[in-house]
């Protein structure tokens, strides 16, 4: 009794130490903190703030709730040992018809130049990454061995334009603190058009790998020639000029968009279906095609440059609740059934680290509603370990004919609605609007963004040992 007496007040403290602890843990574990742990390899900062360093001076590692965490209030905070995932500022750079660049072929020097532009353009706006597009049609705009040179540098597919865009790019944005990201379109080889068709190997640079051979390519009615995707030895060709990339190049990330199988369904692909369908459904044997695209993706850059960051960017809508359950309440095209490509379900057997669909509707939109969709995402990354960032509609700010882009407010009104539900990442389409200050949308960027942060670290790690 005598021993209780002297430490009862020792014994009460620890009891409510003890106490304060549980209720942390459970928080933490009911609000998804300790779940898919995950770091980042960043490059070096300049003109931003620091990564965190331990006392050796490496990176430390982050722990950080997915994005499907429930946003705080204001006044709320989180336990002190836990550190709010970085947020992803990113933009494209499309070079597919020389849509962002370049804009003059031909001359390294002013190309360069125009990198350099983009780069400040990027850094003034506070973004911090770059998506950065090197093959848009079956070439390359880095020094290849498989695909030739873009016609879109020097005006003739195959010719050397002197100097090395992804390189030199890759360069100037680890200097400046960015990340940069290799944008690829896994099968699209050319870009016609029913009215000045490019749909036969005919049209295809005599240094294309596909220039004999017919049997791996797909013409499709919109009069683009596309790469099969029932064809092995089509996907190994994807690999393997993915493979070069990583092997030779510094880069963050390896990043696809929205291009799968043609979105025009007037194409024959019956010869590689009786080959290699078995007995699954024309349907579903092309869907399982492009999962194994996506999944040996990943495997290969596990193994070659597993730092690096991989992700999709697919058209916003999976399915329409009409045709599925688990769909959206929307009425658009549909990713699943259209163009063959079930990212519900890359996400679910967790293939990528991390997609950002392109919402590029506004708030309020008849059947394609951004709310209604950011929500839908929300829920199907919810308990996973792949992270959502939103691709935003940036080129549509000052369209004519829809009210709601006559202004740069829509984007505004889209950012708040994304912070205020949790979300830490947009990626946005249209960079001309963004350096030309479109309706004043690079100034509503810098207000919003208000300070340089560094790149989000995007590769997951489950050893911090």
């Amino acid at each position: 009794m005598a021993f209780l007496k002297r430490h009862l007040p020792w014994l009460i403290l620890i009891i409510m130490t003890l106490a304060v602890s549980s209720s942390v843990l459970l928080y933490s574990i009911s609000a998804g903190i300790f779940a898919a742990p995950s770091f980042h390899f960043l490059p070096q900062q300049k003109n931003s703030e620091p990564p965190l360093l331990d006392d050796s001076g490496s990176p430390v590692a982050i722990i950080a709730p997915p994005l499907t965490h429930i946003a705080l209030e204001p006044e709320e905070t989180l336990p002190t040992q836990v550190l709010l995932p970085q947020e992803m500022r990113g933009v494209w750079i499309a070079t597919v018809l020389n849509i962002d660049f370049p804009q003059i072929k031909g001359d390294s020097e002013a190309q360069k130049k125009e990198l350099i532009a983009i780069l400040d353009t990027v850094q003034a706006t506070f973004l911090n990454t770059v998506f950065f597009q090197v093959r848009p049609q079956g070439d390359a705009l880095y020094r290849s061995q498989i695909f030739p040179w873009s016609e879109y540098l020097t005006g003739n597919a195959g010719e050397d334009p002197g100097y090395d865009p992804l390189a030199f790019i890759i360069e100037q944005a680890h200097q400046r603190g960015l990340a940069l990201h290799a944008w690829i379109n896994p099968y699209r080889l050319t870009m016609g058009s029913q009215d000045a068709p490019q749909n036969t190997v005919d049209s295809l640079n005599a240094a294309s790998p596909v220039k004999n051979r017919p049997d791996l390519t797909l013409s499709a009615g919109d009069g683009r020639l596309y790469l099969n995707p029932g064809e092995p030895e089509a996907l190994a060709l994807v690999l393997a000029g993915i493979r070069e990339i990583l092997e030779n190049y510094e880069v963050d990330g390896l990043h696809l968009d929205d291009y799968f199988y043609p979105p025009d369904p007037n194409y024959d692909d019956s010869i590689s279906y009786a080959k290699y369908a078995e007995d699954l459904p024309l349907a579903e044997w092309r869907r399982a095609n492009t999962q194994t695209l996506i999944a040996q993706i990943q495997a290969l850059i596990k193994e070659t440059r597993p730092q690096a960051a991989f992700g999709v960017s697919p058209s916003g809508i999976w399915r329409n609740s009409k045709n599925s359950p688990l769909g959206s309440a929307t009425n658009g095209f549909e990713s699943y059934a259209q163009i063959y490509a079930d990212t519900r379900n890359w996400v679910k057997e967790g293939l990528v680290d991390y997609i950002a669909p392109q919402l590029y509707w506004a708030i309020g939109k008849n059947g394609s509603d951004y709310e209604t969709l950011i929500q839908w995402w929300l829920e199907v990354c919810h308990d996973t370990n792949v992270r959502l960032f939103i691709g935003q509609g940036a080129y549509r700010v000052g369209s004519l004919g829809e009210e709601a882009w006559a202004t740069a407010e829509e984007i505004e009104r889209q950012l708040a609605l994304n912070r205020k539900l949790g979300l830490t990442g947009s990626i946005f389409y249209g960079y001309r609007q963004i350096k030309e200050n479109t309706q004043g949308l690079q100034e509503l960027l810098q207000k919003l963004y208000a300070k340089p942060a560094p790149a989000p670290l995007t590769a997951p790690v489950h050893d911090f040992n």
